[in-house]
């Protein structure tokens, strides 16, 4: 698991606990209970923050600041709905705050840590890692991020031995043990690097970035033939790593393999190029310049005809302005290249719906479900399409296999329960309807044609 994914899946954790109404402190209850309004503010904002809806929620908690505002969990979800789009410097002032309010909280803290690391306030969120460690010394992950500022001051020492700290307490920790094992090569400790590495694939052989790593301190000690084992099975993982190919050109340099060396190097050119478009392209979605994003895109799929990534994002950006019929043909592209993309076949599913061509959304649908039988929004596409194409027995059983599969995707799962209660009315099993219409609404009370659906079967049936 990558370190942001970790981290993201802590904050999902950090933010069930703020939100947790069973057992808040005693100074958080009375402002909460003295102005229902603030409480259903803040209990909005959360569910929206647990929906992938951040932008949606910082509007509500900046509501919910004003009449709560010694609450400290409304900070630490505004500052983390600030988190969730990269908005660091905005995230800060309402994390201090928070931190403020509740200076005992090391989850505070440690969250506070990482956006004025990503500011590179680093001696800032040192202390702040410090202090979250201090607090609840059994977490290896504060452990980690301290050491990674740590590195970003130059205190290689320091973070070396905050790495090794958090790999006392989680030995398996893989981020921890690459930090490292890149620091020890670093340092001038290359055999113990290499140890550090080859402990780190016995646990993740994938490990891209470790295989790249490992190969570069064989190729430094001479020991060619290793190394271009290790960067044979990074290329077969990431066949799109570009300082993978330039290291196997300059292998193959040294071992006087010229003609194999040049393809390597023009595939690092091809790919380095390819990649400074894509990532200019999405530069330029960040600051909302459409058809720039759209001319950098291109640029990347003309480089590299082959860079799946660039099809999908000008994919979703034709989608998003409405033109099914260019994001059809770039994933029908795509599909050609790679027929087991799973995503592609869910998005050209979702294409389809908009085209209103059902029998085609349906038949994408189930190609993605064939190639990944748990895929959460392909069951979910094909029970709306089922849905839109009035074959209400099949999109019944289909939506209630999502919601099978759905808790943990909340967004979906709320959709998928007013499809269901939708088609229901259809099959006129009036009470589920009202039932599933209700859970909607329990789920998330800011969902209008829930609340209006149910008014009419209340009144009706």
């Amino acid at each position: 698991m990558s370190i942001h994914r970790c981290c993201s899946v802590f904050w999902v954790v950090l933010l069930l606990y703020a939100c947790s109404t069973d057992t808040p402190p005693p100074e958080e209850t009375r402002p909460i209970a003295q102005d229902p309004e603030g409480a259903r503010l803040v209990n909005q904002g959360a569910f929206f923050l647990k929906q992938s809806q951040p932008r949606k929620a910082l509007t509500v908690l900046h509501q919910a600041a004003k009449r709560v505002p010694e609450l400290p969990s409304v900070h630490f979800n505004t500052g983390l709905a600030h988190v969730r789009l990269g908005e660091y410097g905005l995230a800060i002032p309402p994390l201090q705050r928070a931190v403020e309010l509740d200076s005992l909280n090391g989850s505070f803290r440690f969250v506070l840590g990482d956006a004025l690391s990503a500011e590179h306030r680093y001696p800032e969120a040192i202390l702040q890692y410090q202090r979250a460690i201090e607090l609840e010394p059994e977490k290896a992950l504060y452990r980690h991020q301290l050491g990674k500022s740590l590195r970003a001051t130059a205190d290689f020492a320091g973070a070396i031995a905050a790495f090794e700290a958090a790999l006392d307490l989680e030995p398996d920790f893989v981020d921890a043990l690459y930090h490292r094992s890149e620091l020890l090569g670093r340092s001038g400790r290359p055999a113990e690097a290499e140890a550090g590495y080859k402990k780190l694939l016995v646990l993740a052989p994938q490990h891209v970035a470790a295989l790249v790593a490992l190969a570069t301190l064989q190729t430094q000690a001479g020991r060619h033939r290793e190394a271009m084992s290790a960067l044979e099975q990074a290329i077969a993982q990431e066949p799109r790593h570009a300082q993978a190919h330039y290291l196997h050109h300059q292998i193959l340099n040294r071992m006087e393999r010229a003609d194999e060396a040049a393809k390597a190097l023009q595939s690092y050119q091809r790919l380095s190029t390819a990649k400074r478009h894509y990532d200019q392209g999405q530069i330029y979605l960040l600051k909302g310049k459409r058809e720039q994003a759209i001319t950098s895109f291109s640029q990347a799929i003309e480089t590299d005809s082959s860079f799946v990534d660039a099809y999908l994002s000008l994919c979703i950006v034709h989608l998003q302005a409405n033109d099914p019929q260019s994001a059809r043909l770039l994933l029908e592209r795509i599909l050609g290249v790679e027929p087991g993309h799973v995503e592609a076949h869910s998005l050209l599913g979702e294409t389809h719906l908009l085209e209103r061509d059902f029998a085609a959304a349906q038949k994408s649908f189930a190609e993605a479900i064939a190639l990944d039988s748990t895929s959460v929004r392909a069951a979910f596409g094909l029970g709306r399409s089922l849905l839109l194409s009035k074959n209400y027995q099949q999109a019944d059983a289909a939506l209630r296999r999502t919601l099978e599969w759905a808790p943990t995707h909340l967004p979906i799962y709320v959709e998928a329960h007013y499809a269901l209660a939708l088609t229901q009315i259809q099959l006129k099993n009036y009470e589920e309807a009202k039932t599933l219409l209700k859970k909607v609404l329990e789920l998330n009370p800011d969902y209008p044609q829930a609340g209006t659906k149910l008014a009419w079967l209340e009144a009706s049936f």
